[in-house]
């Protein structure tokens, strides 16, 4: 850096005076961050001009060890591969020394030992993720990736860099769940939040092909994995549930149904049932897995059933709080989170009992916090008999409206599923050949809010 002064700045911007060991080097780079600062030219003199007047010149030993350290480099064609070496040494003693803190920090009892373990947990998982900072990029190279992945999705017709719902229709609309994202899943009692979860869950890790399969995380508060199980297989061997639970079954459900057992077998789903489980544990069951597998989703079944960190003076703080915490973890993992979520009795009290955002139960932190906001509306259990699909005027019953009341990428708007009572699951919505609809039926058609007077 300092005999290459085309390298001072690319070293300052890639490196900080923690990254050294020696004080000596740290004094020497701190010298090249105040020229580059002051806008002055990095050469041997100017460093230890600017030494020389912090009075730390004699500190590092003199201009002598100044001339040392120039005369024993040859040339500049590694400096990158050296700034790599001065970080990942830097890497491992902070590995040593977070090992000696967590020792003695242990040693003398933390009194809040969840918490403590959490706090651990998060410095090495953030350590782990530490990554050399990137340089600029021309802009040719920038459109020419994205110009070749824009013909990839126009070629295969599939998702890049998000995950596909399993319904066209929505992703259509959300172009998938992206990396990071927090979606809240909302719904009155028994609206299907938990069927429209695992639907998703299965359309995105019970695949045929092994490699399109995608890990899901599912933290069930509500349902222990035994009845999570249960819908699960109920809904991929599309056998009724209660005649199973009753075990009233056909000799061909029962290979139905054995076959899907086969298939979740296979599935990387992972459940795990703990009741009320806190933010810290959970997240620190995600970390985790995430380092374990290349996780697709988390669910989280619901979340105000959840124990906040600390406390908090009202419910609304408690929730809020949570909904931060789940939103953080999204974007540390880098893997998007489903929480679903309770609407208030005053969503019933609605026209048409059709929800919206300000129905979101507890908090109004939750909507602010999310990137997506899914809300479940089903008109036949508000006793609605017709409901308009895209802008045909159906039969209520079986169909559910998935209301995307939020999304702070993309736009909002109505998707309509098939709602199958007896197996629990939401499925893509088969619409008659004489009412079908142009394929963008969210700009063509007035959307459902002018059904129900604009709600």
């Amino acid at each position: 850096m300092i005999l290459y002064p085309q390298n001072a700045e690319l070293g300052v911007e890639k490196l900080t005076e923690n990254f050294f060991y020696d004080s000596k080097h740290k004094i020497i780079f701190n010298g090249i961050v105040s020229l580059i600062r002051d806008g002055r030219q990095v050469d041997i003199l100017t460093v230890a001009d600017v030494l020389k007047k912090n009075g730390e010149l004699e500190k590092i030993g003199g201009f002598d060890y100044l001339t040392q350290l120039v005369e024993s480099v040859i040339a500049p064609v590694n400096f990158l591969e050296h700034v790599k070496i001065i970080e990942d040494t830097f890497a491992l003693r902070r590995v040593i020394e977070l090992s000696y803190e967590t020792i003695q920090q242990a040693a003398s009892r933390p009194g809040d030992v969840r918490k403590f373990i959490d706090q651990v947990e998060a410095k090495f998982f953030q350590l782990a993720q530490y990554r050399i900072k990137s340089d600029f990029t021309h802009i040719r190279a920038i459109v020419s990736k994205v110009h070749e992945d824009i013909v990839s999705w126009h070629k295969e017709k599939k998702l890049k860099e998000s995950i596909s719902t399993g319904y066209k229709k929505l992703d259509e609309l959300l172009a998938g769940f992206h990396p990071s994202d927090y979606i809240v899943v909302a719904g009155r009692t028994g609206s299907g939040k938990t069927a429209f979860a695992l639907s998703i869950t299965r359309r995105i890790a019970v695949l045929p092909e092994p490699s399109e399969r995608r890990p899901v995380a599912i933290f069930s508060l509500e349902m222990d994995k035994e009845q999570l199980a249960k819908r699960l297989i109920a809904a991929e061997a599309k056998v009724d549930a209660h005649k199973m639970r009753r075990g009233i079954l056909s000799k061909g459900e029962i290979n139905k149904i054995a076959l899907a057992v086969k298939k979740l077998s296979d599935a990387p789903i992972y459940v795990d049932d703990s009741p009320a489980i806190s933010l810290l544990d959970l997240r620190s069951k995600a970390r985790r897995l995430a380092r374990q597998v290349n996780l697709g989703l988390i669910i989280v079944d619901y979340l105000q059933l959840m124990t906040p960190i600390g406390r908090a003076d009202t419910r609304q703080e408690e929730v809020a709080s949570i909904s931060r915490g789940l939103k953080a973890l999204a974007k540390e993992l880098n893997v998007p989170i489903m929480a679903l979520a309770q609407l208030s009795r005053r969503a019933e009290e609605s026209p048409g009992a059709r929800p919206k955002l300000s129905h979101l139960r507890e908090s109004g932190a939750i909507e602010q916090d999310a990137d997506v906001v899914l809300l479940i509306y089903r008109p036949e259990i508000h006793g609605i008999e017709t409901i308009n699909v895209y802008g045909r005027q159906m039969d209520s019953h079986g169909i559910a409206n998935i209301i995307v009341a939020k999304q702070r990428n993309g736009p909002t708007g109505d998707v309509f599923l098939a709602f199958h009572k007896e197996f629990v699951s939401f499925e893509p919505l088969e619409i008659p050949r004489e009412e079908e609809v142009p394929s963008n039926p969210f700009v063509d058609y007035p959307s459902i809010d002018d059904e129900f007077g604009g709600v």
